[in-house]
């Protein structure tokens, strides 16, 4: 999770190396088996092979970079095994009360903003150059002040930005939901509530889409599933045309597709969707195996370096139409076995990758080892029902 989304840990190479480090150890501790794991890790491999033909020996450190992300991911999953969704749930609940111990009483007196950054005990200083100016996160590890924390109150919760936590909240939500097959429990109250404070465009876009079409398929009744359908609706339409942070950001990006694209090198969710779709066409290679993630093969912009915040079609520009294809279908078989793993109906599978792919095109989530993992908790799930199934079998015939 941290090196998944917390800017104090992120790009932080120390850091990084010291969590593969004690990957590797857990990797020989808990004596990790690659078997499953072979047939990604290779097709992996094999796409960063021919991205270094491609790009020269420049590209190796990159490409090694990406290969260790890849493996922590493995690793992780294979030492957690069906305990991993229990165990991010945990982690996640004690992020979001934090967070809104921190951000209640700030959101209700913005002052003591000033007052926690110049006295809290636990504070780094995060600072960041962007055209020119520099920008400051100030970061008491469960909880950041984004540089226009000031201008826009919004729960960041530990991550860089608020539209991520309000992603990784979802993901959080939809995972809680498999498993205790309910939206509106405890744990789910409290993570709908943590979204609501991020105020972020894409993860409000993702709630009403999640909320609406779970109780449409799940209730059985006709009429009450029509109604459902039918206040989702409104609700929907009248947030997009009132809220000031939905529709008329949506519009405004639309607007500036071009500037944001040549003058800031896809610094939005369009311009980044727009530079990562013309530049399959830059090598026909690209169409197959992606452009690798280094900038420097990016389309001739002023600003090469930028994050694209479409995620969704930067894993198509980076890894190729191929990978994309394999990602999507790992991810939704994925949460099929957790669906299958806590009986709960496997719909949600599409469900939940309709809307990763909607929560990707605001934030490049796909690049991180902990959605690697995810679309690989397959393997121990589905071993773990194939036991079930097995204990039943043996059970049965003992009780006859």
């Amino acid at each position: 999770m941290a090196t998944s989304g917390m800017p104090l840990f992120i790009d932080n190479v120390p850091v990084f190396l010291v969590y593969f480090g004690y990957a590797l150890f857990c990797f020989f501790y808990f004596r990790v088996n690659l078997k499953y794991f072979l047939p990604f890790l290779l097709f992996f491999a094999a796409i960063l092979f021919v991205q270094f033909l491609n790009t020269g020996q420049h590209y190796l450190l990159t490409a090694v970079a990406q290969l260790m992300i890849l493996l922590t991911g493995v690793i992780t999953v294979d030492v957690l095994k069906d305990r991993f969704v229990s165990s991010f749930l945990q982690i996640m609940t004690y992020i979001a009360v934090i967070s809104l111990i921190f951000f209640i009483p700030i959101y209700i007196q913005p002052s003591l903003t000033d007052f926690l950054i110049a006295n809290f005990p636990i504070h780094v200083p995060i600072e960041k150059e962007s055209y020119g100016i520099r920008q400051i996160i100030h970061s008491f590890l469960f909880f950041n002040f984004t540089p226009d924390f000031n201008f826009r109150v919004r729960n960041v919760g530990p991550f860089w930005e608020a539209g991520v936590y309000g992603g990784y909240l979802m993901v959080t939500l939809i995972l809680n939901t498999i498993k205790e097959k309910s939206v509106f429990n405890r744990r789910g109250l409290l993570f709908i509530f943590c979204i609501l404070t991020t105020f972020s465009t894409t993860a409000y876009l993702a709630l009403f889409l999640f909320i609406g079409i779970y109780y449409a398929v799940k209730i059985g009744s006709p009429i009450l599933r029509a109604l459902s359908i039918l206040v989702f609706a409104i609700g929907f339409g009248y947030a997009y045309s009132e809220l000031e942070f939905l529709g008329s950001k949506i519009e405004d990006e639309m607007k500036l597709v071009a500037y944001d694209a040549q003058v800031q090198g896809g610094n939005s969710r369009m311009a980044s969707a727009y530079l990562d779709i013309v530049e399959l066409n830059e090598n026909k290679l690209y169409i197959f195996f992606g452009r690798g993630n280094h900038p420097e093969h990016r389309v001739a912009t002023r600003d090469k370096a930028v994050q694209r915040n479409n995620g969704t079609t930067d894993v198509i520009a980076v890894w190729g139409i191929p990978f994309f294809i394999c990602y999507v279908l790992l991810m939704g078989r994925s949460i099929r076995s957790l669906c299958l793993y806590y009986g709960e109906k496997t719909f949600l599978a599409l469900l939940f990758v309709i809307i990763m792919l909607t929560l990707g095109v605001s934030e490049p989530y796909f690049r991180f080892g902990f959605f690697y993992a995810l679309i690989l908790l397959y393997i121990p799930y589905e071993q773990a029902l194939r036991k079930e199934e097995e204990n039943e079998e043996n059970f049965q015939p003992a009780l006859a």
